[in-house]
């Protein structure tokens, strides 16, 4: 196993996330400025609609803000900076910045997949015109955060999948623990690429046992890190170990979806894939279609990786739709978010399985470009 990581690029993404950085900057200071016109009315209308501001969270000096998320922890220690102690500065920095961030996680996806820099840049385009990461900053939601390190556990799995770096699995770890930090409903993102990554190590080198183990000891010992911290901070101020979860509103079903356990087993089941799918389907038709020609390319091909890459993009969806409400951030917003960043990490990784990239690469770019006119044209 390589014990050496050299990500392709570095350079190239750090530029996509500057650049990214003053796009949607500019964007927002345009939202708060600009003079009548559709445009305007709709980027004024999304403006501070869903950021966290200092009086929603009323932390100060409360030891509970251990117990919080992600967001409203780093959100505190902007705080103790003068010019972020009014308004939602702090909630628009840092949804602005994970926002950037993630752009340069795209283009180092892309070219680690081997694409050319002009294609890479491409990606990178289709995401900063998407409406929903405009609306995310606009709102100030924060939305990018727990978004950043899901694509940054994605894209290290590919990596530990292709080349089995050491470094590639403490990546995995660390985005990992900081994505259930910023949103314990995360998890179910996370089950099956742990899985993966470490059926993947017995795959490899199945001689030898503790080549395994210590693959997922690299990966877990961050996670249960900060489980561990966050039990005790919550048994100790509040005399429950899952304070946390509770502050974050946890999962909680919906009236209907209470009323309908009452029902068949499989009348049950076959409402519940049905609205899912109609609601993926609404909400970015470009995923489902993705999805479906990845699974083709896959059986064509034979592989395997590419099926697990779509479970563990399709389950934990269907399980977020299926709750009345998802945990800290807005259900709604969380779920856009997620299917955004899925459509392009399905569009590399469909691209991935063809000698002849062209053929997918030209299409799935083309759909995801439709998509966001589309969803632009819906909007005015």
């Amino acid at each position: 196993m390589n014990n050496t990581y050299r990500p392709p690029a570095i350079k190239h993404a750090a530029l996509a996330s500057v650049l990214a950085f003053l796009v949607l900057g500019t964007a927002f200071i345009i939202a708060n400025t600009c003079a009548i016109s559709p445009l305007c009315d709709w980027m004024s209308a999304q403006v501070n609609v869903d950021a966290l501001e200092m009086e929603d969270l009323a932390i100060t000096y409360d030891s509970r803000i251990f117990l919080r998320p992600l967001q409203v922890l780093l959100q505190a220690f902007l705080y103790l900076i003068p010019f972020f102690q009014t308004g939602n500065a702090a909630a628009v920095l840092l949804t602005l910045l994970f926002a950037a961030l993630t752009a340069g996680l795209v283009l180092l996806a892309a070219q680690h997949a081997g694409f050319t820099p002009l294609t890479a840049w491409a990606f990178v385009a289709v995401y900063l015109t998407s409406p929903v990461i405009l609306r995310a900053v606009l709102s100030a939601s924060g939305v990018t955060i727990p978004l950043f390190f899901l694509a940054l556990v994605f894209l290290h799995l590919r990596t530990w999948q292709a080349n089995q770096f050491w470094l590639a699995l403490v990546w995995i770890g660390l985005g990992a623990a900081l994505a259930v930090l910023a949103q314990f409903s995360i998890l179910f993102f996370l089950v099956l690429p742990v899985l993966a990554a470490l059926a993947i190590a017995y795959r490899r080198m199945p001689e030898n046992v503790y080549y395994a183990e210590n693959a997922l000891w690299i990966m877990i010992t961050p996670l249960l890190y900060v489980f561990l911290v966050r039990f005790f901070f919550g048994y100790i101020l509040q005399g429950d170990p899952f304070a946390f979860y509770h502050l974050e509103d946890g999962f909680a079903a919906d009236a209907v979806a209470k009323q309908a356990l009452a029902s068949p087993v499989l009348p049950r089941l076959a409402d519940f894939f049905s609205g899912a799918l109609t609601y993926i389907w609404l909400a970015n038709p470009a995923f489902v279609i993705l999805s479906a020609l990845a699974l083709i390319l896959a059986l064509l091909k034979r592989q395997v990786f590419p099926v697990v890459y779509l479970l563990v993009l399709w389950i934990p969806l269907l399980l977020l739709r299926s709750a009345g409400q998802s945990g800290f951030y807005d259900p709604s917003a969380l779920l856009a978010g997620l299917l955004m960043l899925a459509s392009l990490l399905l569009a590399l990784a469909i691209t991935g399985l063809s000698k002849k990239r062209w053929i997918p690469l030209l299409p799935s770019l083309l759909l995801l470009a439709a998509w966001n006119g589309l969803h632009w044209a819906l909007i005015f």
